[in-house]
């Protein structure tokens, strides 16, 4: 049994947000973002190249663990939507799942003295965990907290931009010495263990600021006392609300994008010849991604963030293909990622301020405000997308014949890193973009829709 959030939220009781709040939540945000960008980008040549797992064995387990960690996510947003504390109801996940996080962000670059196959489970199991307690326990509470702290749209994109900013900031910082500071470290797996196991206490420390420094003020009214209702029944307010399906679908090839980053060090390797090239490479990409990020403030609320979304994608699309002129060249190279960080950067900072909306849509069409099953939903598709993407990824290396050991590769290898770099990487934009199309409609929905939800608001209060 769950509760309905049957009564609107009483507008005259939100305390407006400050600056303070934002920022803190923004921490929380950026450093969860930060821990999948770091992730996507960097474990799966952890895999293949330090702790030699097989190809076919990566594909497997980034797959099977995404489809069970979409399926949890929805277990998750039940029990969010169910929780009660003096905490509130998403921000004590931030505050329980803390450890567990940092410990089982820990082990999954530590290399144990296994076999393949005791290797091979091990991976399993330790990226399950990480799925598990940050990806799942600690991200749909965090992403639910946007629409508890503030109902106000701007405000809302503005957190989402400023949370990814904050991201960006960490990552263009950190690629430019992450590889030296693996070496620095120790270099091979001792160096991987220790820089992420740092990492860990960063980001968890993050979280926890995030925790401290909000308070849920979007809630449920207490002028009566909430109907129950079956699990079945919510389940079909989800299927009620239309957008909630496109979105989910929308975030299963948004999230296709940072999947295909884990070619990226495969690229600079093999096709450029120079590993070094990952840190400028990558460090360039997030400047033009906060740039981005920070010039768009003003400009999405004024032309929308629909038509900003579009823009990104034409970028991100042309950023993907643009190496295909010649892939010997540096300087294009460079001119790539800077398209590949400012396309992006346009949606990634909208993104939950759609998911909102679909908040506030399901509750105008069903009158169930239901926050944590939302934001589970998208991010179930998120991380589908995420398996389906480094799944795609290990088995294009696989058909290409990728060896992690050899000293050189075989053209046909070769072939199938440049396809992945190039061709695969737009399949996301590409799809995103046709599916904008759809989205242009509830985004002019949404006035209206905003306008009968303070009504009841206001009636409710009186």
């Amino acid at each position: 049994m769950v509760s309905s959030m049957v009564n609107s939220v009483q507008t005259n009781q939100i305390k407006p947000i400050i600056w303070s709040e934002m920022f803190v939540f923004c921490l929380g945000f950026g450093a969860n973002t930060f821990v999948n960008m770091m992730l996507g980008t960097y474990l799966p040549y952890f895999w293949s190249d330090i702790m030699r797992l097989p190809l076919a064995a990566m594909a497997t387990i980034m797959l099977i663990s995404r489809i069970l960690d979409g399926t949890s996510d929805i277990f998750m947003g039940f029990i969010v939507d169910r929780t009660k504390s003096r905490f509130g109801k998403a921000r004590p996940w931030l505050l329980w799942m803390a450890l567990p996080g940092l410990i089982s962000m820990s082990a999954l670059f530590f290399v144990p003295s296994l076999s393949e196959t005791g290797l091979i489970i091990y991976a399993f199991i330790t990226y399950n965990c990480v799925a598990f307690f940050i990806s799942t326990a600690m991200t749909i509470p965090l992403t639910s907290l946007l629409s508890m702290i503030t109902d106000d749209p701007e405000k809302q994109v503005r957190m989402n931009m400023l949370g990814m900013g904050i991201c960006t900031a960490l990552t263009v910082f950190g690629n430019w010495y992450i590889v030296d500071a693996i070496e620095v470290l120790g270099g091979g797996p001792q160096g991987y263990w220790r820089f992420f196991t740092l990492i860990g206490l960063l980001t968890m420390s993050m979280y926890l600021l995030t925790f401290r420094g909000t308070r849920e003020k979007v809630v449920q009214s207490d002028t009566k006392k909430p109907e129950k209702v079956s699990i079945l029944e919510v389940l079909g307010s989800l299927k009620a609300n239309k957008w909630f399906i496109v979105i989910t679908i929308f975030t299963v090839f948004m999230m296709l994008y940072p999947a295909f980053m884990g070619i990226n060090m495969y690229y600079m390797t093999w096709i450029m010849k120079t590993p070094d090239l990952m840190g400028p490479y990558m460090s360039i990409m997030y400047i033009a991604l906060l740039i981005t990020l920070v010039g768009a403030v003003p400009i999405v609320p004024r032309i929308g963030k629909i038509n900003a979304a579009f823009i990104g994608m034409f970028m991100q699309i042309v950023g993907n293909l643009l190496p295909l002129a010649d892939t010997s060249s540096v300087p294009l190279l460079m001119v790539a990622a800077a398209l590949r960080g400012a396309g992006p950067a346009l949606l990634l900072g909208i993104n939950l301020s759609f998911m909102c909306d679909v908040v506030d849509y399901g509750e105008w069409k069903t009158g169930k405000r239901l926050e944590g099953l939302v934001f589970a939903g998208s991010s179930m598709g998120g991380k589908l997308g995420l398996g389906l993407g480094c799944a795609i990824l290990a088995a294009m290396l696989a058909a290409g014949g990728y060896e992690g050991a050899a000293a050189s590769q075989s053209q046909t290898a070769l072939n199938a890193i440049t396809l992945t770099f190039t061709w695969w990487y737009s399949l996301g934009s590409i799809a995103c973009t046709i599916i904008l199309f759809f989205l242009r409609r509830l985004d002019r929905q949404m006035p209206q829709i905003r306008a009968e939800l303070d009504a009841r608001r206001i009636h409710a209060a009186s």
